[in-house]
This record gives C-alpha cells, sequence and structure tokens, in this order.
C-alpha cells in the first residue's frame, strides 16, 4: 500500500478576504477539518476558561492574543484525531515567529505544507465585513450583501435557521485588524515566499472563480 502524505493548507488572508468561505468549501471537498483560530478564540471567549476574559477584551478591542496563547491552543488541536490525514488552517501563523513553530511541527510531522494568500484590497474588505454573519450550528459563513443562503433564514450547509454577528465585525475595529495585519502577517507571506511555499490568489474575484483558482493551486503542486 502506498502512503499518502497528509497535506496541510495554509489560507492567509486579511479580514474579509474570504478565507472562511473558502476554507470551508474547500475543507468539504478535501474531506479534512477547517481550523479557524478565530472560532477557537471565540470558544475560549465564551467558555469558562481561565483565558477567557483577557482573550474576550483583546477580541473586543481588534487586538492579537499573545504567540504563547495562541500556538498553545493551535497544537492541541492539531493533535485530535480528524487533522491526521491533513487540515486547513484559517487565522494561523500571523507572524513569522509563529511561522517558523508550524513549520517545524508540520516537519516533524511529515505533513506537506502549502500556503495559500487570498489577496484582496482594503477598500473592498471594509464593504465585506459589514454585512458578514455565520451559522450558528455550523458556522457556515455568510454576507447579506453578496452571499445569501439559498433559501431566506436556512442554513444551505446543514439546514440551521439561527445565525450570528459578530461583535467585532464593526469599521474601527477592523480597521484596527487590518493595521495589525500588514504590521505582523504580512511579512509571514514573504517568509513562506522565500522558502517557495506561497502561491496568490486574487480574492476580489467571483466566489466561484477564487475557489476553482484554489483548487487548481493546489492540484498543481
Amino acid at each position: 500500500m502506498v502512503s499518502v502524505q497528509p497535506v496541510a493548507v495554509v489560507i492567509i488572508g486579511p479580514p474579509g478576504s474570504g478565507k472562511g468561505t473558502q476554507s470551508a468549501r474547500l475543507g468539504a471537498f478535501l474531506g479534512i477539518p477547517r481550523i479557524s483560530t478565530g472560532d477557537i478564540l471565540r470558544q475560549v471567549a465564551a467558555s469558562n476558561d481561565p483565558l477567557s476574559e483577557s482573550v474576550k477584551a483583546i477580541m473586543a478591542t481588534g487586538g492579537l492574543v499573545s504567540d504563547e496563547i495562541l500556538i498553545g491552543l493551535v497544537t492541541s488541536r492539531l493533535s485530535e484525531r480528524d487533522c491526521l490525514n491533513g487540515f486547513i488552517l484559517d487565522g494561523f501563523p500571523r507572524n513569522i515567529s509563529q511561522a517558523a513553530f508550524l513549520e517545524n511541527l508540520l516537519s516533524d510531522k511529515n505533513y506537506k505544507l502549502i500556503v495559500i494568500e487570498i489577496n484582496v484590497p482594503e477598500d473592498v474588505i471594509l464593504k465585506r465585513i459589514a454585512g458578514r454573519f455565520s451559522c450558528k450550528n455550523c458556522g457556515a459563513i455568510y454576507n447579506k450583501y453578496f452571499v445569501k443562503p439559498r433559501k431566506e433564514g436556512v442554513c444551505d450547509y446543514c439546514g440551521s435557521t439561527e445565525f450570528v454577528y459578530r461583535l467585532d465585525d464593526n469599521e474601527k475595529t477592523i480597521k484596527e485588524r487590518l493595521k495589525e495585519y500588514l504590521l505582523q502577517t504580512a511579512p509571514v507571506l514573504d517568509y513562506f515566499k522565500a522558502k517557495s511555499l506561497l502561491v496568490t490568489i486574487n480574492g476580489n474575484n467571483p466566489l466561484d472563480i477564487v475557489y476553482n483558482d484554489l483548487i487548481s493551486q493546489l492540484q498543481s503542486v
């Protein structure tokens, strides 16, 4: 029997670039979990975890949690059984330190690493953020301006009728998050590009075109 190397796909892009929507579709296509650090942090913030209050306060101001906290949470999640055949990371790594840690971790576990940047102009991002909401049950992401459920009030993926808006999806907070992205995460692109691990796609195209570009890039590596 031929052993197939599991794949680790890292999706990088600014808030509102469509990372969540595309990584969810990609995960379903590949049959591997989509792991969103944003989802993990929101779960911690809403729990009785000792980190809850500090994480909640940081997220409310658009800041980023420490490397130590995020690396610990991500490492724990990647150790779960559903990640054995691969996974998609959305929201990690956010800086050079996290990128180096992830690269070493995946190398030790013999995963094939693929890094994809979804590039979207800032003015488009600000428009997208205002209308974003998600399914409370499965986490599927929609936008009241661009990507509505096919049947109003019903999730396309799980049929749930409960949806939620993120408290941090406002213009002031998103501008802070974009500033942090430019300062910390953008250099990660150069880090992976230097190692010939990075591919960039135009996230300002229609959703289906962006998705097809993702599939094409994965099939070409």
